[in-house]
């Protein structure tokens, strides 16, 4: 242990400011249940961004890794097109501590951003032997990220908080981006300098969990692989490249399973259309690698010093690598979520190159105090950003600005514990936007609508727009009036139906074709043939829906105490939860 003992000290400020990284990320969730621990006010309804990791870690804990169909009842044991080994990660170690949900997400928000934190040091510390670049790229990655853009700077010289939240402490991602290729290139960098098999074999395996991780994350690396076998090819070094496709090659036995889940996938019907769901647009044009990551690729061209060979070749590679992720299109035809790969991989580490530059620059000054007034500079800014992005989110989204209302979510608390006492498992409720959202997270139920559903392979279109129509009735919209609301929400229906295809493929969510929105506004003006009352058994007995949440405030129009099949089970406030009995 005196081995293990000496590397903490001897990085020991890294590992102070990976804590406080951690700290001031788990920060708003403890400081939200500490501010209303005695006023009766919080609920069990946690302070957390918005986003749907956390219903997924929810779906692992209720015993369905295979994240076949997240949402709905049915399709449990469909192939998965969401990859669960970051969600899986996560659920595992709270219940590993026996955890509900809420801790398991506190746990992760503080332990995943600790171990982000060293992980993308001890890259920067490999590769350039110097703990103050790595100490000040790390905190700039992972708490000034949001000001590393026009938009956001214009934002904080507002006084504008340029982010929800610090990114790095959504549920699951970007951290648990992060961590496995921070800790593949830290073992493959240590293969591909140390010539050591066991390296090697520890790279193959970090590549191959990618495969059940993240989609963006093993195409990029082995884009970056390519690149670095090319750049051994031109330069005739056939041992180096063999020893580099001897890794890419060991990893594709791991994604075997993987792809075998892709084809099962492929032969489904839906396939095709939730791919366009998922902002697939079929077009062989190329895309212009971006200002940073064009950026970066220059500086290092002019200024990264070519002696080391070894760690000149490894940087390129990993520069190059944008030029095919964003261009794999030309070939295949199927133009992806590129900013996916700009948010999580072509910037950061253009930041982390940069910087790295930078004070390798300021180095060669020979002015003993340039490179520490640097790293405090750096540091301190990135925790001052860091800590105005936290605290003012924090009160944006308890409601002193008028954000979303933490507090009013509350009310919603009874209700989760009501479903969770009184349904039986992986019963289905149908409710609005908001519960449906929470429903997915605090209890073990499915949904008749989430807003994420639409990218299970169970999503067929009859059952997108039958969720859609479902929701236009309940609010009363008419023939007479269907054309104008319809038009008037555009967004709003096609994401519901289209997801960010449109929104890809033009620019926006309206700008869905009005000739798409005319066919959907004559498909709902057609089913008012049927009553309301008997579409609504229909659909509640099609869809297997055993509850129904109104809430009153929410939605006033709903009406729903006029339906003779739905029996009052409680009211809790202004919610009032029907158990359907057709």
């Amino acid at each position: 242990m005196s081995w293990f003992k000496h590397l903490i000290w001897e990085h020991k400020y890294a590992v102070i400011v990976a804590i406080l990284v951690s700290l001031m990320v788990a920060a708003p969730q403890i400081a939200f249940r500490y501010e209303h621990r005695d006023d009766g006010v919080y609920q069990g309804i946690e302070l957390l961004p918005d986003s749907p990791w956390s219903s997924r870690v929810r779906e692992v804990m209720d015993g369905h890794p295979n994240f076949g169909s997240i949402y709905y009842t049915d399709g449990k044991g469909d192939p998965y097109l969401f990859q669960p080994g970051g969600s899986m990660t996560v659920a595992y170690m709270g219940e590993a501590f026996g955890l509900d949900i809420n801790n398991t997400l506190l746990l992760a928000r503080f332990v995943l951003t600790f171990i982000a934190f060293l992980l993308i040091y001890a890259f920067i510390v490999l590769l350039s032997r110097d703990k103050l670049a790595a100490l000040a790229g790390t905190s700039v990655l992972l708490l000034a990220d949001a000001v590393m853009n026009l938009s956001g700077v214009k934002n904080l010289v507002q006084g504008i908080s340029p982010a929800n939240f610090l990114s790095i402490g959504l549920p699951v991602d970007p951290a648990m981006f992060f961590i496995p290729l921070f800790a593949f290139l830290i073992a493959f960098w240590l293969f591909y300098t140390r010539r050591d098999w066991r390296w090697g074999i520890a790279s193959a395996v970090l590549l191959g969990f990618s495969f059940y991780n993240y989609f963006y994350s093993w195409t990029y690396l082995y884009a970056f692989g390519g690149f670095l076998v090319l750049l051994f090819l031109l330069k005739k070094d056939w041992r180096e490249a063999a020893r580099v496709c001897s890794v890419f090659a060991g990893a594709l036995l791991m994604a075997i399973p993987y792809g075998i889940n892709i084809y099962r996938a492929a032969q489904y019907p839906t396939y095709a259309e939730v791919g366009e769901r998922f902002g697939i647009v079929a077009t062989h044009a190329p895309l212009f690698i971006g200002f940073v990551a064009l950026g970066a690729l220059m500086v290092f061209l002019l200024w990264f010093p070519r002696g080391d060979k070894q760690k000149y070749l490894f940087w390129l590679a990993l520069l190059l690598a944008p030029i095919a992720t964003l261009n794999q299109q030309i070939l295949t035809g199927k133009e992806m979520q590129a900013a996916h790969y700009h948010w999580y991989f072509h910037k950061p580490i253009a930041v982390l190159l940069v910087i790295v530059l930078i004070f390798y620059l300021c180095g060669r000054l020979k002015t003993a105090w340039c490179r520490q007034a640097l790293a405090i500079l750096m540091v301190a800014g990135s925790f001052a950003i860091g800590v105005f992005i936290q605290a003012d989110s924090y009160l944006n989204n308890r409601g002193n600005y008028g954000g979303t209302v933490a507090v009013e979510q509350q009310r919603y608390g009874p209700v989760m514990e009501w479903l969770n006492h009184n349904a039986a498992k992986e019963e289905v409720v149908l409710s609005n936007n908001p519960i449906s959202y929470l429903v997915t997270i605090y209890t073990p139920l499915n949904v008749f609508y989430h807003r994420a559903a639409l990218h299970s392979l169970s999503a067929t279109r009859e059952r997108l727009l039958d969720g859609t129509f479902t929701f236009y009735r309940l609010r009363g919209v008419g023939a007479a009036d269907a054309q104008k609301v319809f038009f008037t929400e555009r967004g709003s229906v096609s994401s519901s139906i289209y997801g960010i295809y449109y929104r890809q493929l033009s620019g926006s969510y309206e700008a869905i074709p009005d000739e798409a929105l005319n066919n959907i506004v004559a498909l709902y003006e057609a089913t008012l043939a049927t009553s309301t009352l008997e579409w609504l058994r229909e659909k509640m007995t099609q869809y297997e829906v055993n509850y129904v949440v109104w809430d009153k405030k929410a939605d006033p129009s709903w009406q729903l105490q006029k339906y003779s099949f739905l029996k009052e089970a409680a009211v809790l406030g202004d919610i009032v939860i029907y158990r359907f009995a057709p």
